[in-house]
Parts: structure tokens; C-alpha cells; sequence
């Protein structure tokens, strides 16, 4: 896979190199790598150039040296994925699922003017419920974050795994995994008890999502948690015109475990806003 490297660290990615077609990001979920899209890739692969990075700590991405002194590891995913975005001609479209649907609004609050379109399944944006009336949502996540690093603190990395995966699937689920499998996620855990931390962080001043303009569609597994309910309503409540679907019988690990509801809503919500891109592009002209 091609690796860009900057001051920020260094991105492994996905290429299917067809530079002549519209560009299409993908972003994983936390524990997840790039190939998590395969199915949709192979759906999406003859229009589109897609790039799909392994974010920072999985697949093919190391975790960038000295994470403890560094101010943010979002920001510096988000300056390498920035970077992505600047060696590619014209706007791109963005699907984030999770985390990387988390990691994808950020990107475009960064970026606007460089994201064509943004479709998000279960965001995980959780700082939005700190100082909402969904408090309910927050005391949830903040439980479930708080165990998550109570038990890599610990270094219980399996503990940590299961604990991940029984929130976001059903107990019982990784000891259901292969050993190997199981491994592999478990390795992950300190990657992912570092984004809690980030996606839970006060912030200076809270987003401003009215630059986000572009379509915006937001995906919500109708069998979803608590507090992934209550961030899908601030996210309608704060962007300007968001498209909003539930997917019926649909839980958070959807697009990896259930693609066939979640991909055609991609693929049909792709379709539209290329050719809201083609307008655009022709009325600039």
C-alpha cells in the first residue's frame, strides 16, 4: 500500500489509482483497518478512486512515537489525512463509520471547502453530549470509556477487548472470535482507549458545523446504544441540513457485520451528491 509520511506520523492506504474519477475517503471504524470497505470497494471500484487509510495503530499505520507527549492523536491523524486531501485534484467525498465517522466530520470542519459530500454511520462524536440534555447518553459512554482505560491502564488487553466489543456487539462476542482474531483486536486496545479519551475532550468552544454545507447524510442502526442515539440528535440539532436515515434492524458494527443494509444507502446517497457535485462544478464555471 502506498505510505504518505509526514511531520504528524506516517498513513498506510488503500489506492485504486483511477485519477480520472471522482474521489471517494474511506475511514474506518476503531479496531477495524481499511479492509473492514471491501465490499463496498468492490461495488464502487470502476467510477470511483478510492482511498482507504489504516488510521494510526491498525493494519498498516504504527502509532506515532511518544503518544503521551503529543497534544492530540485525532490532530495528527487529521493533518495526515489533510495532507491526503491536498494531493488530490477537487473535492472529495468522505464515508466515516464510528470513530472514522467521528474522525470524517472533524475532517470536514478542518477542510470544508475540500469535502464534497460526508456520510457518516454512528459518528462517535461523545463530546457533544457533555453539556446537552442528553445526559443519560453521557453517563453511559463515560462508564463504558472509563472501565476501557481502567483495564488498559492495567494491561488486561483482553479484558479491554471484550469489554470493547460486548458494548458495541453483545456479550460474549470476542470470546465467540477465532484466538487469532481475537488477538488481533486485542492488540488494538490501547489505540482505542486513547480515541475515548479524544472523542470525550472538552473542548475550547463548541464545533461550528454551519460551514458544512455540502450534502450530509447520517446513518443510525435502528438497534444502536443509548449513547450513539443521543449524539445522531445533536448532530441533527447542529448541522445546517442533514439527511438522516435509520436502518431498521441495524446495530453499531453494521457496516462490517450487516453491509447489505448499510451499503445500498451509501451507493444511492454517492449517486446524488455526485451529481449535486456536477452542478456545483458547472454553475462555478
Amino acid at each position: 500500500m502506498p505510505v504518505l509520511q509526514t511531520s504528524a506520523g506516517r498513513l498506510s492506504y488503500f489506492d485504486n489509482e483511477k485519477r480520472d474519477a471522482p474521489t471517494l475517503l474511506l475511514l474506518h471504524s476503531s479496531g477495524a483497518t481499511h479492509r473492514q470497505w471491501r465490499q463496498l470497494i468492490a461495488q464502487l471500484d470502476g467510477g470511483w478512486r478510492i482511498l482507504a487509510p489504516d488510521l494510526f495503530g491498525y493494519g498498516d499505520t504504527p502509532m506515532p512515537e511518544r503518544v503521551s507527549s503529543r497534544r492530540s492523536i485525532v490532530q495528527d491523524e487529521l493533518n495526515l489525512l489533510g495532507a491526503l486531501l491536498h494531493q488530490v485534484d477537487g473535492p472529495v467525498h468522505v464515508i466515516g463509520h464510528s470513530y472514522g465517522g467521528a474522525v470524517a466530520l472533524e475532517l470536514a470542519l478542518q477542510h470544508p471547502g475540500r469535502i464534497a459530500s460526508l456520510a457518516a454511520y454512528e459518528p462517535v462524536m461523545f463530546a457533544l453530549l457533555r453539556d446537552s440534555k442528553q445526559q443519560a447518553a453521557w453517563s453511559e459512554i463515560a462508564q463504558v470509556a472509563q472501565r476501557q482505560v481502567e483495564l488498559v491502564e492495567a494491561g488486561d488487553l483482553r479484558g479491554a477487548a471484550s469489554h470493547f466489543i460486548s458494548y458495541w456487539t453483545a456479550p460474549g462476542a470476542f470470546e465467540a472470535m477465532p484466538e487469532a482474531m481475537q488477538a488481533t483486536v486485542a492488540t488494538g486496545m490501547p489505540k482505542v482507549a486513547a480515541e475515548f479519551g479524544e472523542v470525550l475532550r472538552r473542548r475550547d468552544a463548541p464545533p461550528d458545523f454551519s460551514a458544512l454545507t455540502m450534502p450530509v447524510l447520517l446513518l443510525c442502526g435502528s438497534d444502536t446504544t443509548c449513547a450513539v442515539r443521543g449524539v445522531i440528535a445533536e448532530l441533527r440539532r447542529l448541522l445546517p441540513a442533514p439527511r438522516f436515515v435509520q436502518v431498521a434492524g441495524a446495530r453499531h458494527m453494521a457496516p462490517l457485520q450487516q453491509p447489505d443494509l448499510v451499503n445500498p444507502l451509501l451507493v444511492d446517497f454517492l449517486a446524488t451528491a455526485t451529481q449535486v457535485a456536477r452542478h456545483s462544478l458547472r454553475r462555478a464555471g
